[in-house]
């Protein structure tokens, strides 16, 4: 798409953003950044910044250190070409990178920070462990090979050494027969050659080999004869060591080679992920937001220019209403250009992905083109006036164009005949409106403040200037005009006030109703803004009040519940004990039991208490006090099931029938549900005399020793609450069930008698037990 960067000065913001790139790929991608006129693009290129900053916030940006820029030296070794030991360990550093990637996403996806966005990057990276153990099992962290890089290399360094002994032991020998020839006892180099500092007078008597001289010319290096021979070995092996440590890294290029495509496909996705990341450091370094993407509002909240300081900045509301062109007027250094250049800046951003500074719930469009015309562009090499180079521009914007483009011009038909100038602005203006693009221009003419009063998609715009300290405010109005504010001025800075008053009389005679009207109108506007700018500070600070509320709420409940765990925690270890201690003491009342009579109901109840240790239920508060009639359907709090109140047996006693048992239950116990039901409901049930425990127990899909365990449970609980009798419910299936409950029945002493359901009871499938 076609955008002037240059003339908004976007390679600005570029090169602050580069500084929020972790790798050199990164770096130069980043300078390189253009803006996309694809919505759906620019929605997943912000989308995706958002999902970083998400991440930075709630764990860590994705480590990106030793993601090293591998390209060149993995496409040589793709067609044959022979890796440097340094690039090798370029390309080891690589996959440390990704197993430290690898690393992070799975402790982020535990942490369950959301990364859909992100994920098919991450998917997309492919590890390479074995690469890079074949690598260091060859290379060491100081770029040495290692002698194991291969047999023939381990046998070449192991002659190397038996020759160096060799050499050494010449040379020792001679430099302690030769002591007396020699200006220094130390063997040297020269030439890869190992020599001895002789003496130059007797260099004719020492055999050997000249090399070279001191620059004193005092001492001959000479190479002895006795190790010329061994030299010329350390030189063959020298050479043979290096063709063994080529076939080496050949070998390991190759490896490389095979994962090529691996690796730079890895590298496309890590300079990727670089580039969202450094958006979204920036983003939380300069407090930026994400803005809305829509078809066709326009609302930059305090949007605020990126290059001015933050704590400098005016921030300003840019907004396209129901009009499509916003007429900037009023003197110059007044902010208007700035204005330009911001709403310019902001939409290229957003459309690189980039978050904005601005406040939340701002939105924008995603323009086709942005063409802006600012500044002076006086060209001498073409012998161009300003007023010619401006319309230069603005001939060319006008002829590439669309209906989704943005228009900036800066002082509209300035630089020729005011009168001249005005209609020329006038006209660009229609023809623009004509082509319904979004334009921002200023201009000096008050020729289009009238224009712009009489057109619906049009509003007047001005820079507030303060008259006392005689500087701008640099915040924007929109609908309401800017004025030159020259004869306050003047008065200000003490010009003689006859002169004044005069200019200000021949100033109303210029005037005409329209003007009058206009002035009206900007007065009312004035007093409209300052309105609706207390309803907005209204607003924000109830927003805030409602928002710390909010997290003092959150921060009690969290505080609930970390107390809520405390308590529970020594609950359990307390419980624990008791139950330990209740359990030695059943097992040994069980022995008693054997041994000699005892009352049944008295071992239930300890086995009861012991139990329900640690197991209390939610204590239910009644919050219906509705009074309880006769016929009302109601809520068992015990049970929290639904009931019919059949009778009264007392003042505060009630016969409720739940299904097909009836119980009896205090008013406490009952809470109003629903009105009176009208048919009769006739009790064929049993009455129980207190409505604490369960009264039927359900077995079936239960194994039988489990089954067995929660029947005698069930029976302890029923002794303990004196219970008449109970329904179990065991079903049909094997019949083993059925029959481990007639067993029991049989050795229970507590059980007076049994006998199968009824039709309206379950049949064959329920057995009813009765207790003494």
């Amino acid at each position: 798409m076609h955008a002037d960067l240059e003339i908004l000065e976007f390679n600005k913001i570029l090169k602050e953003y580069s500084a929020y790139t972790a790798t050199d790929l990164g770096k130069e991608m980043m300078l390189k950044q253009s803006p996309s006129n694809n919505a759906e693009e620019v929605k997943i290129m912000l989308d995706e910044v958002s999902s970083a900053r998400t991440l930075i916030e709630r764990y860590d940006e994705t480590p990106l250190t030793g993601v090293l820029n591998i390209k060149e030296a993995v496409k040589r070794a793709k067609i044959g070409g022979t890796m440097s030991i340094e690039e090798l360990l370029r390309v080891c550093s690589f996959t440390e990178a990704e197993s430290r990637t690898e690393k992070y996403i799975r402790k982020v996806r535990q942490l369950e920070v959301p990364t859909e966005t992100l994920d098919h990057y991450y998917n997309g990276i492919t590890m390479h462990p074995r690469l890079q153990q074949q690598i260091e099992e060859c290379i060491d962290v100081k770029g040495q090979v290692l002698d194991s890089a291969s047999p023939e290399l381990a046998q070449v360094r192991k002659k190397i050494a038996i020759t160096e002994k060799r050499i050494g032991e010449k040379m020792n020998s001679l430099m302690q027969s030769e002591a007396q020839k020699l200006t220094d006892t130390l063997i040297t180099i020269r030439n890869n050659r190992l020599v001895l500092p002789v003496k130059s007078e007797f260099k004719n008597q020492f055999k050997g080999i000249v090399h070279d001289q001191s620059a004193s010319r005092e001492t001959t290096f000479i190479e002895p004869m006795a190790c010329v021979e061994l030299n010329n070995q350390m030189q063959s092996l020298a050479l043979e060591e290096h063709e063994a440590i080529a076939r080496i890294l050949y070998r390991l290029s190759q490896i490389v080679a095979l994962e090529a495509d691996t690796l730079l496909e890895n590298l496309r996705l890590f300079t990727i992920l670089d580039l969202i990341f450094a958006k979204a450091k920036h983003a939380l370094a300069f407090n930026e937001e994400m803005p809305e993407i829509t078809k066709s509002q326009i609302d930059l909240r305090l949007a605020r220019h990126p290059f001015i300081p933050k704590e400098e900045v005016v921030a300003n509301t840019i907004a396209f209403g129901d009009y499509r062109t916003i007429v900037i007027t009023g003197p110059n250094t007044g902010g208007k250009t700035v204005a330009l250049k911001t709403l310019g800046l902001l939409s290229i951003m957003v459309q690189c992905g980039m978050f904005i500074p601005v406040a939340k719930g701002s939105k924008t469009i995603v323009f086709d083109a942005i063409f802006a015309d600012i500044g002076d562009e006086q060209s001498i090499e073409q012998s161009l006036s300003t007023f010619s180079s401006h319309i230069t521009k603005i001939i060319q914007i006008l002829r590439l164009m669309s209906p989704r483009s943005l228009i900036l011009l800066d002082e509209l038909g300035s630089g020729t005949d005011p009168k001249e100038g005005a209609s020329l602005a006038i006209s660009i203006l229609d023809y623009l409106r004509h082509k319904n693009v979004h334009a921002m221009v200023t201009t000096h003419y008050p020729e289009l403040k009238v224009y712009a009063y009489n057109l619906e998609d049009t509003v007047n715009a001005s820079v507030e200037f303060d008259i006392d300290s005689l500087k701008p405010t640099y915040r924007l109005k929109i609908g309401i005009p800017g004025t030159s504010n020259a004869l306050d001025i003047a008065n200000r800075l003490g010009l003689n006030p006859e002169i004044i008053a005069q200019a200000r009389e021949v100033s109303l005679t210029f005037d005409n109703d329209t003007s009058n009207l206009i002035k009206k109108l900007e007065r009312q506007s004035e007093i409209l803004a300052i309105k609706i700018a207390e309803t907005e500070d209204l607003k924000v600070q109830l927003e805030r009040q409602s928002l710390a509320l909010e997290n003092q709420a959150t921060e009690a409940k969290l505080k609930q519940n970390r107390l809520t765990k405390e308590l529970e925690a020594k609950k359990r270890e307390e419980l624990g004990k008791l139950r330990q201690e209740a359990e030695a003491l059943i097992a040994e009342l069980d022995e008693l039991k054997k041994k000699a009579a005892f009352k049944e109901h008295e071992l239930a109840k300890l086995k009861y208490q012991s139990r329900k240790l640690g197991s209390d239920e939610i204590d239910y508060q009644k919050t219906n006090l509705q009074r309880i009639n006769l016929g009302d359907q109601v809520n068992v709090i015990p049970y929290q099931r639904n009931g019919i109140v059949m009778r009264k047996r007392s003042e505060k006693e009630y016969e409720v029938q739940m299904g097909s048992l009836t119980a009896v239950f205090t008013e406490d116990q009952l809470e109003y549900s629903k009105t009176k039901v009208d048919k009769t409901v006739t009790n064929s049930s049993k009455v129980l005399k207190e409505g604490v425990a369960k009264i039927e127990l359900d077995l079936r899909g239960k194994r039988y020793e489990e089954a067995m365990d929660m029947l005698d449970k069930f029976v302890d609980d029923c002794l303990f609450h004196h219970l008449e009798f109970a329904s179990v419910i065991h079903g049909y299936g094997t019949g083993a069930l059925k029959r481990g409950v007639q067993e029991y029945v049989k050795m229970n002493k507590s059980i007076k008698k049994s006998r199968p359901g009824g039709m309206n009871e379950g049949g064959q499938g329920v057995t009813i037990i009765y207790f003494k």
